[in-house]
């Protein structure tokens, strides 16, 4: 156990982990968009997000570990911040597929931009036609749990991780 703490509790091992669970968790999302051809609500796209920016710090967490230690320290906290941020969303999302609180107003479903030759009639029709994507309908389960819930479950994780494994780095660096 000492052992992965100490690789961990290196900023750059755990910058790189950071960006690479941020970006595990994208590509699982767009795999079961485009892949699987599960839609996402607005909601599932706001959950994207956090992780986004989270692959930045850990890539830059990873950069800055040698030079400038307390500039990769503040770049993972603000990681694991962006975890708790997605488990904000998670949470929220999770409790109105669970009915705990009224579907939000324009919780519908995402948009692909359309070829740039289609006409305004094709247009029309597209945007009548478009799935509609609610945000209190689980798109898909697994052991009983939406991938909603599964992401809150993740980011919990991700965010504790991060936050020991950088706060016992810091004890390293001074």
């Amino acid at each position: 156990m000492k052992r992965i703490c100490d690789f961990f509790c290196n900023f750059r091992n755990l910058g790189l982990l950071v960006a690479a669970a941020s970006a595990g968790a994208l590509i699982f999302a767009w795999t079961m968009q485009y892949g699987f051809n599960y839609q996402p609500c607005q909601l599932c796209f706001m959950q994207r997000k956090p992780y986004m920016v989270a692959v930045g710090f850990g890539l830059l967490a990873a950069l800055l570990f040698r030079k400038a230690p307390r500039a990769a320290f503040v770049t993972l906290i603000f990681a694991a911040l962006c975890f708790m941020v997605d488990m904000g969303v998670a949470a929220f999302h999770f409790g109105t597929e669970q009915g705990w609180w009224p579907l939000q107003e324009g919780c519908g479903g995402g948009q692909t931009l359309p070829p740039l030759d289609t006409s305004i009639e094709d247009l029309m029709k597209m945007y009548e036609e478009r799935p509609i994507v609610r945000c209190d309908v689980p798109g898909w389960v697994f052991l009983g749990l939406s991938m909603t819930g599964w992401n809150f479950l993740y980011a919990s994780g991700l965010a504790a991780f991060t936050l020991f494994h950088a706060i016992m780095g810091r004890k390293n660096v001074g």
